[in-house]
């Protein structure tokens, strides 16, 4: 070994240096085997891990895209149900010649079709399948459904209802009076007495959806596709739509087809060649799916991966001259071996300083995703303050009283927000704890208004994932809402009178009873009282009430069962939700507010 001290041209060193040239040269030839192996080494280690980060990364983008395709679906299905549902409704009790002839009727659903950009036309077909009325002319063209799949399906239906049953999508098809690609979303007529009427149906705009796809900001150019669960037959393709409107799009491939078989509520497969995203679009028999060929993606890994393919191949050449050099002189072998030590170092410092990076990354995405939350919260909440302060202005108590339950209800979806921004894991929220801090604040908000309720609680340890949370948490503030505003006649508590505050203080007996638990696979949250209870004829899924419209709405969303109960006295709302995903807690925490 050379002292430091010492040059390596130091005559003195030439005995020492030709006795120890053999020993250089292996240790030399050792040191250059080691470090070809450790650049083989980090060169497939980084290859692989950025290979599989690249896939990773188009598939997280793939299922974040099909959570929002399902969503935007799920809401154009909605709305085009209850189109449905109210042209079903305008209809009921008219004879069909009446409904032919009724240019107002023709009116009022042409109106409320012009609102929704996405539907062609809405129409309304017979129990022959004669068609009566749609908004596309008046008086109605002459055409014939009967042979059509949507009213075979209604008119065969082994478990009708009575007026409107549920719905039926069907398959894409070429409009026999608008001669253009669609496909139909429909329910089924019926006569009082359960025999079948007719069908109501509306007719929606591949184009549309195609169009939406279109601008959904996706790279690598996915095909994204609709289609029913059943059959897996397409309804929009893009791309893909434009061509062969005729034909009708693409059939999807068997990735696709295997993908939804193994997983029929939503989920993710990759295969060599494509990664399939797909999701079913709530409670509807479609599914949304994002197919992405892995090519693009690697090809773009590639050019990513260049750099530093040269870098290592760089390395590895300077390592090889530097072993030649080595061998040739070995006087200056120890400052190779520092030279290539460094190097060494470097490399692995900035590998480090990648992974880093990397990390930070991942963190400042947690934190933005809270940030986001957190912004939102405080967004809403000015929301609710400003219509609180508008219902306290507004001279008519009516509008003051509606103004005041709307900000009511954009405080109860901050709440969500804040808890979300609170939690470590943005996935699920701790249920309970919203439920309990909820109810605390329209406790307080009544009695500060004058009433002599009182809340108890009883609920166990829950957490529910984020998409149920919001209509979750609507549903509780509705259902306590209508007990705190209806359950009970005003009493002397609530007129201020010097009996009614002793019976105030005292706790009265008007009491509602809020319940959460989880019951195997099944979430159960319950409002109960003991007051009036609900008229003899109250049909609460035909109320036009605004709150019990949503209930009802928000149920169907959550694909949750909604009971009713006449407790005598009092009554009792109870909400059933399929529960899968969240962990359960096992004990249960009695809370009175």
């Amino acid at each position: 070994m050379l002292l430091p001290a010492q040059r390596p041209d130091d005559p003195m060193m030439d005995g020492a240096q030709s006795f120890r040239t053999p020993r250089l040269e292996a240790a030399i030839g050792w040191l250059a085997a080691c470090g070809f192996l450790f650049l083989a080494a980090v060169t497939a280690i980084v290859g692989v891990q950025s290979r599989e980060r690249a896939v990773s990364g188009a598939q997280d983008r793939a299922q974040s895209a099909v959570r929002v395709l399902a969503e935007h679906a799920a809401r154009l299905f909605d709305a085009a149900d209850l189109l449905v549902e109210y042209a079903a409704q305008e209809s009921a009790g008219r004879s069909w010649d009446e409904i032919a002839r009724s240019h107002g009727l023709w009116d009022k659903l042409n109106a409320q079709r012009a609102r929704l950009p996405f539907l062609d036309a809405v129409w309304l077909n017979d129990g022959s399948g004669l068609l009566r009325l749609t908004t596309v002319a008046f008086p109605a063209p002459h055409s014939d459904a009967s042979d059509r799949e949507a009213f075979l399906f209604h008119r065969h239906d082994p478990t009708p209802g009575s007026g409107v049953d549920r719905p039926h999508i069907g398959p894409r098809i070429i409009g026999r009076v608008t001669n253009r690609a669609t496909f139909l979303l429909s329910r089924r007529l019926s006569e009082p007495d359960g025999r079948f009427r007719g069908m109501a149906s509306v007719t929606i705009d591949p184009s549309y959806l195609s169009g939406f796809y279109k601008e959904l900001d996706v790279p690598h150019e996915p095909v994204t596709i609709l289609l029913r669960a059943n059959d897996l037959d397409v309804l929009v393709r893009e791309p893909g739509e434009a061509a062969g409107m005729e034909a009708g799009p693409i059939p999807p491939n068997d990735p696709v087809r295997r993908a939804i078989m193994a997983a029929p509520a939503g989920g993710v497969a990759r295969d060599d060649a494509v990664i399939v995203a797909h999701r079913q679009v709530d409670s509807w028999p479609v599914h949304v799916v994002v197919q992405l060929e892995l090519a693009p993606v690697l090809a773009s890994w590639r050019r990513l991966i260049a750099p530093y393919a040269g870098l290592a191949a760089a390395a590895a050449l300077a390592l090889a001259a530097l072993s030649i050099f080595g061998f040739r002189q070995a006087r200056a072998a120890r400052r190779v071996q520092r030279d290539l030590e460094w190097r060494v170092r470097e490399r692995t410092a900035s590998l480090e300083r990648t992974i880093g990076e990397r990390d930070a990354a991942l963190a400042q995405k947690d934190l933005l995703m809270r940030e986001v939350n957190h912004r939102i919260k405080n967004s809403l909440q000015v929301v609710s303050s400003l219509l609180g302060l508008q219902g306290q202005a507004v001279g008519d108590p009516r509008l003051s009283g509606h103004l005041l339950e709307a900000g009511r209800r954009v405080q109860a979806i901050a709440d969500i927000h804040r808890l979300l921004y609170r939690v470590d894991d943005i996935h699920f929220i701790p249920f309970h704890d919203y439920l309990t801090e909820l109810c605390r604040e329209l406790e307080h908000s009544a009695q500060s208004e004058g009433g002599g309720w009182r809340l108890e609680l009883a609920v166990e340890p829950v957490e529910v994932s984020t998409d149920h949370a919001v209509p979750l948490g609507l549903l509780a503030n509705e259902l306590v809402m209508n007990a705190i505003k209806h359950a009970y006649r005003p009493t002397p508590a609530t007129l201020g009178s010097a009996a009614g505050r002793q019976e105030k203080e005292s706790g009265g007996d008007n009491m509602i009873a809020v319940a959460l638990h989880a019951d195997g696979d099944i979430l159960r949250m319950s409002v109960c009282d003991r007051g009036i209870g609900l008229p003899a004829d109250f049909d609460w899924r035909r109320s036009r009430s605004l709150g019990m419209r949503m209930i009802h709405t928000l149920s169907k969303q959550l694909g949750a069962t909604l009971t009713v109960e006449n407790t005598d006295p009092g009554v009792c709302f109870t909400i059933r939700l399929p529960y899968r995903t969240a962990g359960n807690g096992r004990n249960t925490r009695h809370t009175g507010v």
